[in-house]
């Protein structure tokens, strides 16, 4: 028995991770689709003159009340718009808020229907929300409620939504929209809203884009992907730099993916992707100029290298801790009103015991 164990655990670890022959290329669907990874693919990110104008979008939500049959959310979507690090107004309302209410029920054959309703926070965010016929969702699981994805889907659809009225509403050609994560739809419904806003950005001539700050895609040698970019940007001499990585990584990704890093004291390599039709459409010039806005936007003390108007966003989409008491005392007052609200409590308040045990013991 060895007295040394996490030692021990390092050790076998690190010989692990040692041992691996590197073959520099992600593992994707189709290999064809798929790009080298080598130090001469590299292309440095310029400073550029005229940084295109550009949105930022991102959702954010918080649980008021669970249990094992419902859930309850506070939901708000917001955008921003800057050009380089310049703050620009939008011209109409750039938060939407909206309740969201998470039931499921066995069916017959064991599957579980999730359904979800959505109600305005106020009358004028209707018009940025997702069609209430679109939010039903049936599993093959035999669990209840489960999977972020499945509980956050009211959001994430009505990001795709407002989204497409920022194309069409605040922005022109040649500017950008930049989405908080992927560009890839993983709902068969939610597909619909990403095709909408894809047609909407090409009609338009605005350039889609999405930056993930994580991924989980892998080398072929199974190595962690934006990990091995980074190793191999050492052989590199540009500061900000970006380089291919997938023309597709799943069929129903329509991004072109890039990794990239924006800033030359920036620690962290991101996933990148424009949309495929667009990206493959465009000069290098266009790519270059494209990476230039971005990296224009990201050089604030707060997170080198991330895009500030990432940040921003994600900051007026939070739903703050003061704020969620606030908004969970209103809920259960009128649960308290209706006939069955103490059965309602009761149901959420079998989902407690862990939190009030991390509570005392921490």
């Amino acid at each position: 028995m060895s007295e040394h164990p996490v030692r021990d655990l390092v050790e076998d670890l690190g010989g692990h991770l040692g041992s691996v022959a590197h073959v520099d290329r992600a593992l994707t669907a189709r290999d064809e689709k798929s790009r080298d990874i080598t130090p001469r693919k590299f292309r440095g990110i310029l400073d550029v003159d005229d940084p295109a104008r550009m949105a930022f979008i991102d959702g954010g939500e918080a649980t008021l009340e669970e249990s094992s049959n419902f859930m309850v959310t506070l939901n708000r979507i917001y955008f921003s718009m800057f050009r380089g690090g310049r703050r620009i107004a939008p011209a109409g309302r750039s938060r939407v808020q909206f309740f969201a209410s998470v039931t499921s029920s066995f069916e017959p054959g064991g599957s579980v229907r999730y359904g979800t309703r959505i109600y305005p926070h106020r009358p004028e965010d209707a018009a940025f929300l997702p069609d209430a016929a679109t939010l039903s969702y049936k599993s093959t699981g035999q669990s209840m409620i489960q999977g972020s994805r499945i509980t956050s889907l009211g959001r994430r659809f009505a990001e795709w939504r407002l989204a497409r009225h920022v194309v069409e509403s605040e922005l022109e050609r040649g500017d950008m929209l930049v989405m908080d994560g992927s560009l890839q739809a993983n709902f068969d419904n939610e597909k619909a809203y990403a095709n909408a806003l894809y047609a909407a950005a090409m009609s338009k001539g605005v350039t889609l884009c999405g930056l993930s700050k994580t991924s989980r895609l892998v080398t072929r040698s199974g190595e962690h992907l934006l990990t091995r970019i980074s190793e191999v940007a050492s052989g590199v001499t540009f500061g900000r730099w970006y380089v291919e990585v997938a023309e597709e990584t799943e069929p129903d990704n329509k991004g072109f993916v890039l990794a990239t890093k924006l800033h030359p004291r920036s620690a962290y390599t991101f996933r990148f992707e424009v949309l495929r039709d667009q990206y493959n459409n465009m000069s290098w010039d266009q790519r270059d100029h494209v990476l230039g806005s971005i990296a224009a936007n990201s050089n604030d003390v707060a997170m080198l290298g991330y895009p500030y108007g990432l940040i921003d966003a994600d900051r007026f989409a939070q739903v703050r801790n003061d704020e969620l008491g606030l908004y969970k005392g209103y809920l259960d007052t009128e649960m308290m009103r209706h006939p069955d609200g103490r059965k309602m409590l009761r149901h959420s308040a079998a989902n407690g015991a862990h939190g009030h045990l991390n509570g005392v013991t921490s």
